[in-house]
């Protein structure tokens, strides 16, 4: 067999190989744990207690607002409980580029298909929230 030959048939085996290759992964692409998380709570629907509706009001915002811009937001695991019962309990605040606009975090109740807010933590001291206690 000449070195053309031998040359031809390995790229053709390479090709072959490429192919499968592409077959099985595909375009995948990289997402973690945490990006995976928040696209599952932002898919969700969306109910808030009372504390969490008072705190919204007095912030100026709304639930679709607030839906829209958990894009900027990731889940903090050192102080969720995955295991609670019934339903895990996230502690999302903003990603570290964000900090210094949304000077607010917010703890979520994730049950199958509906997420609850139960409290928004505000942290600008001109959205005086004290009556939502």
């Amino acid at each position: 067999m000449t070195f053309l030959q031998r040359l031809k048939f390995y790229g053709i085996g390479f090709l072959i190989g490429c192919l499968i290759v592409f077959a099985t992964v595909g375009n995948r692409s990289c997402v973690t744990t945490n990006e995976m998380k928040m696209q599952e709570l932002v898919f969700q629907h969306f109910e808030f207690s009372d504390k969490a509706l008072c705190k919204l009001k007095c912030m100026h915002y709304n639930g679709a607002l607030l839906k829209i811009e958990m894009r900027n937001f990731e889940v903090n695991y050192d102080l969720t409980d995955v295991h609670a019962d019934p339903c895990g309990t996230y502690f999302i605040q903003p990603k570290e580029d964000f900090k210094d606009k949304y000077k607010f975090d917010f703890v979520i109740n994730d049950c199958d298909t509906t997420s609850k807010i139960l409290d928004i933590n505000v942290h600008d001291p001109k959205w005086n929230c004290e009556e939502c206690k």
